[in-house]
């Protein structure tokens, strides 16, 4: 990867990350908002590309303020051109270039740097085939009059919860952990429901894991029959199918009946469907696990298949650096992912994280090569660090030190590496007590909320 030289290709008079445009192209940046149509059309102290790297950088620096942020990129090149001392903008005039922004272009950067990125990288490929992961989690939201009636609150046995929050439902690549599509909506609603929609990026070639929450018949079977992938899905304890042959220990062929209401909704799926099912227990496990798998090829071993199943915890990894390391979201005074009060820029950031979240990890591909080493082996943690801190050093570098300071960076990932961790255990429990305190609300909230 080579480092954007600012001075060649007239980056002068355009903002640009120098530190994140080696993955991120600021081509991309210009074609998302001219396709979005959100180009600025007259001169700004915050234009249409600042303001959307500067999302990005939201997202990388979560825990800093527009204050602070607009403050370290105080003193970088373009900002000493296009800004006077005095007239640094305030938090209200970003506030407006986001909302003149708005979520599309930020949407399309996603998606255009996420496909480029799964493109330039090998990821995990398994027998041919290259292994994603679904699965979902929810995000709290700034306790807003807007962002409950848009997200809603969970209740539970404590009463309502103290915060809206965000469903989110992603795919992701095992072998770099870069998120390639996502869907998202209310509390409200299901992860199936999001999932339907979210296996549309599904296609030949793909091997995807699932949870047994996303056991439904006519899900697995479009992701299947409809988009061409394979899938690994836990199953159910009550699902209990026919044998059809038997290939080795806890190795078969079985067929299931499709319930007579999916078959209603869906004529095209048949009354039967012939599946692979594998059952094991883990080393040291007191549950044993079924598997249904839609590769039948006797060349792939049930234990291989089996040790796959387990990789679908990388995106159980990956939820938890998105929210517990990209944006500190461990203490209990941090408990909310989002900074923004109205729904479209939660939706804005939230894209904005997740481009953050795959550019740092798409560094730390670009880090592993150079060691070389497994990129997961490598730590997030540090690899945040050292691109904050190498994110403003750029900024002020002359151009000719660019390279220099960027292959520095890297050479601090390759550096930072954390230790296997075989037969890690993560039981379900949680550290600290809950409160005892009365539950806070806000004025203008009902308690029935």
């Amino acid at each position: 990867m080579n480092v954007i030289d600012r001075n060649v290709i007239g980056l002068e008079q355009e903002f640009v990350v120098e530190a994140l445009a080696s993955v991120i192209q600021p081509e991309w940046v210009t074609e998302a908002l001219v396709k979005t149509d959100r180009m600025s059309e007259r001169r700004r102290r915050l234009p249409a590309p600042f303001v959307l790297w500067f999302v990005v950088l939201l997202g990388l620096h979560r825990r800093v303020s527009y204050e602070n942020l607009l403050e370290k990129l105080h003193g970088s090149w373009w900002t000493q051109d296009n800004w006077k001392p005095e007239e640094c903008p305030c938090s209200s005039a970003v506030t407006k270039a986001r909302d003149r922004l708005g979520v599309e272009p930020v949407r399309e950067l996603f998606k255009r740097s996420s496909e480029v990125w799964l493109e330039q990288t090998s990821g995990l490929i398994f027998h041919g085939r290259r292994v994603y992961a679904i699965d979902g989690t929810t995000l709290k939201t700034p306790d807003s009059p807007k962002n409950r009636r848009e997200f809603g609150k969970p209740k539970g046995g404590r009463g309502v919860s103290g915060y809206p929050q965000l469903r989110m439902v992603a795919l992701m690549d095992v072998g770099t952990h870069i998120f390639s599509d996502l869907r998202i909506g209310p509390f409200s609603v299901g992860e199936m429901t999001l999932t339907r929609e979210l296996i549309e990026s599904n296609g030949p070639g793909d091997l995807v894991l699932m949870d047994r929450n996303f056991l439904a018949y006519d899900l697995l079977w479009d992701l299947h029959e409809g988009q061409g992938a394979d899938f690994v899905v836990r199953v159910k304890r009550g699902v209990q199918p026919r044998c059809v042959r038997v290939l080795g220990e806890g190795d078969r062929i079985v067929e299931i009946d499709i319930p007579r209401y999916f078959r209603r909704r869906r004529p095209d799926m048949p009354r039967t469907w012939r599946l692979r099912e594998i059952t094991y227990r883990p080393e040291g496990g007191k549950e044993t696990i079924r598997l249904f798998v839609t590769i039948f090829d006797e060349s792939v071993p049930a234990e291989e298949l089996a040790d796959l199943y387990h990789e679908r915890w990388e995106e159980e990894g990956a939820f938890d650096e998105l929210k517990t390391h990209l944006c500190s979201c461990t203490q209990v005074n941090r408990p909310v992912v989002f900074r923004s009060m109205t729904p479209k820029r939660v939706e804005q950031e939230l894209y904005g994280l997740l481009i953050a979240h795959n550019a740092v990890r798409m560094i730390m591909w670009a880090a592993s090569c150079l060691v070389p080493i497994c990129c997961l082996r490598l730590s997030y943690t540090a690899a945040i660090e050292r691109i904050r801190e190498t994110t403003r050093d750029m900024m002020q570098l002359r151009a000719i030190y660019l390279p220099q300071r960027y292959e520095k960076m890297l050479e601090a990932i390759g550096r930072s590496k954390v230790p296997k961790r075989p037969g890690r255990h993560n039981p379900r429990c949680v550290k600290m007590k809950m409160s005892r305190y009365p539950l806070k609300r806000p004025s203008n909230e009902k308690v029935s909320a």
